[in-house]
């Protein structure tokens, strides 16, 4: 089994975050910003080889780094709150595995070259693994569910891999799903809706785990 789960130095940056109220929390289909004057924490969407039978298929992850430096705004951020206190905070882990090769459909190919060069357009950059995952000819659907589900237990753990994928903010007992979905690029939000009810989160217990940072 393959682990991208956060490393020691982010969940210290996830307890700052849960103890330290920011400024402002801004969001980019790409990262989340967690803005506190001089200095910023940021949460980024990130692809990385996943473990599977097939070749190229990759684990959309999200990792935490502090920038030392004010965080000027860009056309595409997205305020979406200003000095609210953090009530809770939790990771948000993941159980990704996939099935067996398919050949791509010609509109398939196609989408997947466009997909490359918007993912390169919005984050400014190329990536290497986005390139050559833009070039194949096929790929295996991707599955997601609870680490400690009982399809977690019957999956061959040479194709497994156990990510975080972002978390979970409860503020004035509503919820930001700071978090990528179903292994997909980017923070997705649904007609500008930031935060939801602990009823709305009913689908997402059964798919992810969510760890409380204390």
């Amino acid at each position: 089994m393959r682990e991208y789960t956060y490393k020691e130095t982010e969940i210290e940056l996830i307890r700052h975050l849960r103890n330290n109220t920011p400024e402002k929390i801004w969001h980019n289909f790409v990262f989340y910003v967690f803005d506190y004057g001089d200095y910023h924490l940021i949460l980024e969407c990130e692809s990385k080889e996943a473990k599977s039978q097939n070749k190229y298929d990759e684990a959309l992850i999200s990792e935490l780094t502090r920038k030392n430096e004010k965080y000027v705004p860009d056309e595409h951020s997205k305020l979406v709150c200003e000095n609210k206190p953090i009530d809770n905070v939790y990771i948000v882990r993941t159980y990704l595995h996939f099935s067996d090769f398919r050949n791509f459909t010609k509109p398939e190919k196609i989408a997947n070259r466009i997909g490359h060069k918007i993912k390169t357009l919005v984050k400014g950059k190329s990536d290497p693994l986005d390139e050559i995952i833009s070039k194949t000819t096929g790929i295996g659907a991707e599955y997601i569910c609870h680490p400690k589900s009982q399809e977690a237990e019957n999956v061959d753990l040479n194709f497994a891999n156990l990510i975080d994928v972002g978390l979970l903010i409860e503020i004035e007992n509503k919820y930001l799903r700071a978090f990528l979905e179903s292994n997909g690029f980017g923070f997705h939000i649904w007609e500008e809706k930031y935060f939801y009810e602990t009823e709305d989160l009913k689908e997402d217990t059964e798919l992810y785990e969510f760890i409380k940072i204390e």
